[in-house]
């Protein structure tokens, strides 16, 4: 368990300083994770000072620049915000990683299904299939080094592994492979070309980097439960099998055309009936995979965002590294624009609980460019979630949670809302 979990958030640095501050003489021994969620109110010598403070907190530390929480009150947006989460030195190991990945896959929505419709030049045509991951991450992992810090690990002893990534994780997640006991979440860090000249903002003790990755592998008896929560979503079909797919496509659904599907579920639901102006290019839609529990509950375990589909083909491509496998229970949801996205909330109802949290959100890039400068501007103080570690981006978040002894497919969570986290026992 951490020795200290906590987030502040203000649009005062002073009220964000005197809280670290007071943690000094209790973090001062402990390797650091950390995250700084500027806005656009923060000036390039508030960020200075956070970043110095932060590092002075502890002489290791691993932390990034992340975007604004959501929540439901647009005012929040020109807050800054600072995640702390300190871990006890036995059990705790930072890493930094150079290990390269690929190029990532065009993120799109909902294309409209026309049959004389082009292919985007930047998306795969929906014939072609992605590079399944399993085979890919098996190759890459032959002969792939660990991050030096981690080679005299033993896999047996880590549960947990944190980190914070450039927009190509690939090469790192096939490495971490070897940890198939632990649960692994990774916060793509937000975009930061206008706010430090650097395309992703990463810190690993005094130092600062522009991609890679950096995070924490954590070994201590108590082993945390992965959690996951997505607000908003609206299933629109009920669940179905995968009876054919190949790559990132859904070929077959309970034997039928899936854009068919699709687009039936589509055009019947109450957001889109009726309306003039016909399905909307940018519905967000997904496919989400769920989980038969024994008292016949079914839980939504992974989703993957819908980019393109055609009835005449039949198959829907996902924005995903491999489409669920064949004999998967899977339903078709609709995130409606009007969907509350309160992750911030949420969190201050759980502030103080017994149980310590640690969570990775994603926000949409409609959120994270938001603006409200005609906005009188609420000025809340200084908000402080107790035993919470909440950061958030609009790139989104990596998973791959461990369940009896082997860990899942790592997969890509962006659903604006979606938040993938650990909760420790009280």
């Amino acid at each position: 368990m951490a020795v200290h979990m906590s987030t502040v958030i203000s649009r005062e640095l002073g009220h964000i300083t005197e809280h670290l501050s007071k943690l000094q003489p209790i973090l001062s021994q402990h390797p650091l994770l950390y995250t700084i969620s500027a806005s656009q109110n923060t000036r390039s010598s508030d960020l200075s000072i956070l970043v110095s403070s932060l590092q002075g907190l502890s002489h290791r530390s691993v932390g990034c620049l992340s975007a604004a929480i959501p929540s439901a009150g647009p005012s929040w947006r020109q807050h800054t915000s600072v995640s702390l989460a300190a871990f006890d030195e036995r059990h705790a190991t930072l890493f930094r990683s150079t290990i390269p990945g690929r190029k990532a896959v065009q993120v799109g929505r909902w294309h409209a299904m026309h049959k004389d419709a082009q292919p985007d030049h930047e998306e795969p045509a929906l014939g072609e299939s992605m590079p399944d991951w399993d085979n890919t991450m098996s190759r890459v992992y032959e002969g792939q080094a660990l991050p030096v810090e981690l080679e005299s690990l033993r896999a047996a002893d880590v549960h947990s592994i944190l980190y914070f990534s450039d927009n190509a994780p690939e090469g790192l997640c096939s490495s971490l492979l070897k940890f198939r006991l632990a649960t692994k979440l990774g916060l793509i860090g937000t975009s930061t070309p206008f706010v430090t000249g650097r395309p992703y903002t990463l810190f690993h003790n005094e130092r600062i980097h522009s991609d890679g990755a950096v995070g924490v592998c954590l070994s201590s008896s108590a082993r945390p439960a992965a959690y996951s929560v997505f607000p908003g979503l609206e299933a629109i079909t009920r669940p179905m099998i995968v009876t054919d797919s190949d790559g990132n496509l859904v070929n077959s659904l309970d034997h039928a055309n899936p854009s068919s599907l699709l687009l039936h579920a589509i055009k019947n639901h109450p957001a889109v009936a009726g309306s003039a102006q016909g399905i909307s290019p940018d519905l967000r839609l997904y496919i989400g995979t769920l989980h038969q529990k024994a008292n016949g509950h079914q839980e939504l375990v992974q989703l993957s965002s819908i980019m393109s589909g055609d009835p005449s083909r039949g198959s829907i491509a996902l924005d995903a590294e491999g489409a669920p496998a064949e004999g998967s229970l899977v339903q078709i949801f609709l995130l409606p624009p009007s969907a509350s996205l309160d992750v911030l909330g949420e969190a201050q109802r759980h502030s103080g609980a017994p149980e310590p949290r640690l969570a990775f959100a994603s926000t949409s890039l409609d959120e994270a460019e938001a603006r409200s400068i005609s906005e009188e501007v609420e000025d809340h103080g200084a908000t402080v979630l107790e035993d919470t570690f909440l950061a958030a981006s609009e790139n989104g978040c990596i998973v791959s949670r461990s369940a009896d002894g082997e860990s899942e497919r790592p997969w890509k969570c962006a659903v604006p809302g979606a938040t993938m986290g650990l909760q420790w026992a009280a």
